[in-house]
């Protein structure tokens, strides 16, 4: 799959189920202001690249993640909880580097040497350590951002490469996607699971009279 293209479809998929009325099920209590922002900032600035000099290019999809991890950061009342979404988010960035140093060393460490492995575990961490939407989604943006920029201080990029580039995008998009569709999973099954074992209890009380 050429890069950028996984990205396109998610977007695409996203902006059609937001129009379906399924933004709380998907974003939470994000703000529609700031749903809106985020995708006409990403649909403008995301193939734009900025040269910051000779050997460091950023590609505009970076910046909009970058301010809205920040403005996620900010949106936290508490100083507990903003500490608790950055030492996670500091955490699966650590985890991110170590996961696609291990697949360089050992290209069969993942199956089919798949590029978006890293992005996957972070997502299932994310899903199952944060709650809150935003918060997830804030997370998995500071854990790629984080990982990726050590990863490329660490080990030498190729002349042009481009920090944020689409390749970065795709993974980006999946990670977020299956961080969301695992959590909303999750919830209907232990929204099912409650529900059933309360039915089953009546039930058992019935027999007992």
């Amino acid at each position: 799959m050429n890069p950028g293209f996984l990205s396109f479809i998610l977007i695409s998929i996203t902006l059609i189920l937001l129009a379906s009325g399924w933004r709380r099920t998907l974003l939470g209590d994000a703000p529609v202001r700031a749903i809106a922002g985020f995708f006409v900032a990403w649909l403008a600035m995301g193939q734009i690249r900025f040269r910051l000099s000779e050997h460091a290019t950023v590609a505009g999809a970076a910046i909009v993640l970058a301010v809205s991890v920040v403005v996620a950061a900010a949106r936290r009342r508490s100083p507990l909880g903003l500490l608790h979404l950055v030492s996670l988010g500091l955490f699966l960035a650590s985890v991110y580097y170590l996961l696609k140093h291990i697949g360089e060393l050992n290209p069969f460490f993942w199956p089919n040497r798949s590029w978006s492995a890293a992005g996957l575990a972070v997502a299932a961490a994310a899903a199952m350590l944060v709650r809150r939407a935003e918060d997830q989604l804030a997370v998995v943006s500071m854990a790629l951002l984080l990982g990726t920029f050590l990863y490329w201080r660490v080990h030498q990029q190729p002349a042009g490469a481009v920090f944020g580039n689409l390749r970065f995008q795709d993974e980006w998009w999946f990670a977020a996607a299956c961080a969301r569709t695992m959590s909303v999973a999750g919830e209907s099954s232990l929204a099912l699971a409650r529900g059933a074992s309360k039915t089953i209890a009546k039930r058992w009380r019935g027999l007992k009279k």
